[in-house]
């Protein structure tokens, strides 16, 4: 449908979009098949991310999958576990690595490993000396907080924790960026509950006091549950399975199948 400004899809386009996604993702699929037998990989690989990933260094990863797969050309997105997780579902983004829970209804999941957050404080804050803290520490009641996007998995993990620590947080500022968040908190404008990678880009004026009981989030990469990985995503995969950092396991859990060891190496179905 066009008029004198723009071209916008009818209702019936719209309607058809998921499945012309879906049809197309279907085709590149064939493709890499055949390329897969004879040992190449080309074409495109999208990659949705969090903003953080604790031990698992994606950018190193991709750089590690250019090098072997040079004809695959490479495009990262970043936003939210959730919207990241539609976009897979949707046939938008061939992997995504996210935080969960996971939607297991409409995505198969490999479990990368498991964060312990912590309290992220300026240097020189009188927690800074703390080996540990709980949410419900007297100290924090009067802290100011900085705050990370509603709607992300992160923040709605951290709600919950306060919730049941009985803190109501007050919260000076919320932001859509990971790296502003850590300046905010550099410099001075409050307190913050953050994944580990994230404090290190600034240790040197940011500390991370661990929370205790310790408050833990899981990691994953996802693709589509309708459908096998596409050959670059499981090579992507395979590749960030291989080179995760040891911390970032932890203890491994028995769920049924929930949350596959590194061996496993191919999506499961996570799949009560």
């Amino acid at each position: 449908m066009r008029d004198n400004r723009r071209v916008a899809l009818t209702p019936a386009g719209r309607a058809l979009l998921p499945s012309a996604r879906r049809a197309l993702a279907a085709a590149e699929e064939g493709r890499d098949a055949v390329a897969g037998v004879r040992g190449v990989l080309h074409g495109h690989l999208h990659v949705g991310a969090i903003q953080t990933l604790g031990g698992v260094d994606l950018a190193a990863s991709l750089a590690a999958f250019h090098r072997a797969h040079p004809d695959v050309t490479l495009r990262l997105t970043h936003d939210t576990a959730p919207a990241l997780g539609r976009a897979v579902a949707g046939a938008e983004l061939d992997i995504a690595f996210v935080d969960g829970p996971v939607d297991r209804a409409r995505l198969r999941p490999v479990h990368l490993g498991r964060d312990r957050l912590g309290l992220a404080v300026r240097h020189d804050d009188p927690l800074a000396g703390r080996t540990a803290i709980g949410l419900d520490d007297p100290g924090l009641r009067d802290r100011e907080f900085v705050e990370y996007r509603r709607g992300s998995a992160l923040r709605a993990q951290i709600d919950a924790a306060c919730a049941a620590a009985g803190l109501a947080r007050r919260v000076s500022c919320e932001t859509e960026n990971m790296q502003y968040l850590l300046e905010c908190v550099r410099h001075g404008l409050g307190v913050a509950v953050l994944p580990p990678m994230a404090v290190r880009a600034a240790a040197d004026r940011v500390r991370a006091v661990p929370i205790d009981p310790p408050l833990r989030r899981d990691l994953y990469a996802v693709v589509a549950a309708g459908r096998p990985p596409t050959g670059a995503a499981q090579a992507l995969i395979d590749l960030v399975l291989a080179a995760r950092a040891p911390e970032a396991a932890g203890p491994r859990r028995s769920r049924g199948g929930d949350e596959p060891g590194p061996a496993a190496g191919r999506p499961t179905s996570g799949g009560a």
